[in-house]
């Protein structure tokens, strides 16, 4: 096979039409490179991926799954499940399987329930359709061992949303626990605990019959397709098709099941880490909706290959996730190709994900098989996704260079890079700091979670992170509508939009948990120092100086070995409010006591719930991550960060009347004001963080 010249720049995507998962075109010869290293033996020995597109009664559901297992099919072995078991590969147009066991059946009884309204019965032979239905899947998964299997809706989601809408919703009402154990019953992996068995017995004996039995066991898919549409554009679209309506197609009741599918979808995400794509159905046409399930099929297929080499360690890999930021920053992927062809004679490929997870694996692909130029195109979320991925047994490679591609909400790293909002102005930034080796230290800091399962999760972070508020930050702005609700804050009110809204709500749900008594006491340890238990509002975490927009971390390098923590203290909503402001104007950091808080530069992070009432958030730098016990926070590593502005050292005179002027000023027990604060140029109540430079309130390495 001929190789891709160096000065070519070649879209790694989901080359469908062409039987790659992810490819690697070269002009010089016109082949197609399977970067997925994809074999015969290879996708044979692999696990089947499977993906369930979901939602209410008119949303297309039926329409899409048939369509993406056409477009599927001319790229890789699939079946898709649904009313009838449809196959088809490359070369081979898809046909309905009448061999699979069961497959008839299932499709009989889905219709004989449509026909009924009574809502007992219907609800009844709905779940045998979905028992039947799982039996085929399992079936085809086993004996056939497809590329992908597609399914039309999923019997666990399903099952789940209607309990929530409708036939459990008392029992469920605000309480994802219970919720979560429903899952886990339904998935087959957990079995009901006999002292349970009566109470499920009286409030949902099929679920205790089907786990205790052993009869069915639903699984969670690898990834679910959650199309989204408003109940009265679906009740038209329902009218539209003619013939009688079934007993729940109103529009009081699509919207509960709606409701249904986006907690169910958001508790599959948060807690039992299963990938959930929302696509608005309304917002684009049905071949994009087509597309967008298949590509990302496409690209979770090869990413779990984890085979995506060769990589050189001097080509440039851009990870770029397809729905970060505004509407304008969502629309630069499709350019950042072009961009690069035009800024480097390097070879640069651009890796499409539609998720974190995604493009923490791809990222990982890349550097496992040698590449050590990684660029990650979205907000900070994508990036630390990306950092995660980039590392090698627990360690960045020291001889990585990691660029930020502005294409996010907030993009503080980005920013602290002098990377360029503009793409062409960026990707020129970058190529330029990449050839000239322009570089800035980050210390990485590693988040050791309790997971709700008692396992301990690692994360990684170069940004901020927090407990309390800051923690439930993500809650608002990774889900619920996720990147078409931030793309229009974006658009509206600017990069720090979607967060400060989050930040809102995020403040007003923990206050709320709060009147109910949710809220667990963490007992904090500041490296040697201990703070006993309180309902804190929020414990942040900062990295290092993420500049003006966030300033928290001002004067703190991002490579000095410590990390910023502040810690807020409830003093009434009043107090909150002020709280939240002073962290927007950095007015916290002056007269920390003022605003009820403490200010330490340490090593470790420990934060230890005395009480646990359920799990709660912590946030990853807009990474959610699930705790239900300890967290632990830590410099574990460094990486090298690619900056686009030459950094001038400053005149030796320079440095030495600055030293000067910090030592007089602490000799005196003045101030170490911040560039234009007023109220450091105000108050006159010791250092910079509000204490005098002999108290304990902040310690200084």
């Amino acid at each position: 096979m001929g190789t891709a010249r160096a000065s070519d720049v070649t879209e790694c995507s989901s080359a469908l039409s062409g039987g790659a998962a992810l490819a690697l075109r070269s002009e010089e010869t016109g082949c197609v490179v399977d970067v997925a290293g994809s074999s015969r033996s290879e996708v044979g020995a692999a696990r089947t991926l499977v993906g369930a597109i979901v939602g209410i009664d008119g949303c297309g559901k039926t329409s899409t799954f048939r369509d993406a297992v056409d477009r599927l099919a001319a790229s890789v072995v699939t079946v898709g499940v649904g009313e009838v078991a449809i196959a088809g590969r490359p070369g081979q147009t898809p046909v309905e399987r009448t061999d699979i066991p069961l497959s008839r059946s299932a499709r009989l009884v889905g219709a004989i329930a449509k026909r009924l309204r009574h809502p007992r019965l219907y609800k009844d032979l709905k779940l045998i359709e979905f028992i039947e239905r799982t039996h085929v899947r399992n079936h085809v998964i086993a004996n056939d061992a497809p590329a992908v299997v597609v399914t039309d809706g999923d019997a666990l989601v399903n099952v789940a949303a209607w309990a929530v809408a409708r036939y459990s919703r008392s029992e469920l009402v605000g309480d994802d626990e219970r919720l979560v154990d429903v899952l886990h019953y339904l998935a087959g992996d957990r079995r009901i605990p006999m002292r349970q068995v009566p109470w499920y017995l009286r409030h949902g004996w099929q679920l205790a019959v089907l786990n205790r039995l052993h009869l069915a066991s639903f699984g969670s898919p690898d990834i679910v397709f959650l199309l989204e549409i408003d109940p009265p554009v679906a009740m038209e679209r329902i009218a539209a098709r003619g013939g009688p309506l079934q007993g729940h197609e109103n529009i009081g009741f699509l919207g509960e099941l709606a409701a249904g599918y986006e907690r169910v979808c958001t508790v599959l995400e948060d807690r039992c880490r299963v990938p959930v794509v929302r696509i608005r159905v309304t917002d684009m046409s049905h071949e994009e909706t087509v597309r967008v399930v298949a590509e990302t099929m496409i690209a979770h297929r090869a990413a779990s290959l984890a085979v995506s080499g060769p990589f050189l360690a001097d080509a440039i890999e851009v990870v770029a996730t397809t729905m970060s930021g505004s509407f304008a920053d969502q629309r630069k992927v499709g350019h950042i190709a072009d961009a690069f062809r035009s800024a480097t004679g390097r070879t640069a490929r651009l890796h499409p994900a539609h998720t974190h997870p995604d493009a923490r694996r791809i990222a990982h692909a890349i550097v496992a098989g040698g590449g050590r130029t990684v660029v990650s195109a979205g907000g900070a979320g994508t990036f630390n996704a990306v950092l995660e991925g980039c590392h090698v047994d627990d360690v960045v490679p020291p001889d990585l260079r990691l660029a930020f591609l502005r294409k996010g909400s907030a993009d503080l790293i980005g920013k602290v890079l002098h990377v360029a909002d503009d793409l062409e102005l960026a990707v020129a930034g970058i190529a330029e700091g990449i050839d000239a080796d322009r570089r800035l230290g980050a210390d990485v800091l590693a988040v050791d979670v309790i997971g709700p399962d008692g396992a301990t999760v690692r994360r990684h972070l170069v940004g901020f992170g927090g407990l309390g508020v800051f923690g439930d930050v993500p809650r608002f702005t990774e889900t619920r509508i996720i990147k078409y609700y931030k793309g229009l804050l974006g658009t509206l009110f600017g990069d720090l939009g979607p967060f400060f809204t989050g930040l809102v709500l995020a403040s007003i749900y923990w206050w709320m948990r709060r009147l109910v008594g949710r809220i667990p006491p963490l007992a904090l340890t500041l490296d040697d120092e201990a703070f006993p238990a309180e309902r804190w509002v929020a414990v942040i975490v900062m990295n290092g100086d993420l500049g003006k927009d966030f300033p928290l971390g001002a004067g703190l390098p991002l490579e000095s070995g410590t990390f910023r923590v502040l810690v807020l203290r409830y003093a009434g909503v009043r107090m909150m409010l002020r709280q939240i402001v002073a962290c927007r104007t950095a007015a916290l950091l002056d007269d920390p006591t003022g605003y009820g808080a403490i200010v330490r530069e340490v090593r470790t992070l420990s934060a230890r719930p005395t009480r646990m009432h359920r799990p709660y958030m912590v946030n990853v730098d807009g990474l959610r991550q699930m705790a239900a016990g300890d967290v632990r926070v830590t410099v574990t590593g460094h990486v090298w960060l690619v900056d686009t502005l030459p950094r001038a050292a400053p005149p030796p005179a320079v440095v030495e009347g600055r030293a000067r002027s910090r030592l007089s000023r602490r000799a005196a027990g003045g101030r170490w004001p911040r560039p234009g604060c007023r109220g450091a140029a105000r108050r006159g109540r010791g250092s910079r963080l509000g204490r005098a430079p002999g108290s304990s309130d902040r310690r200084h390495r």
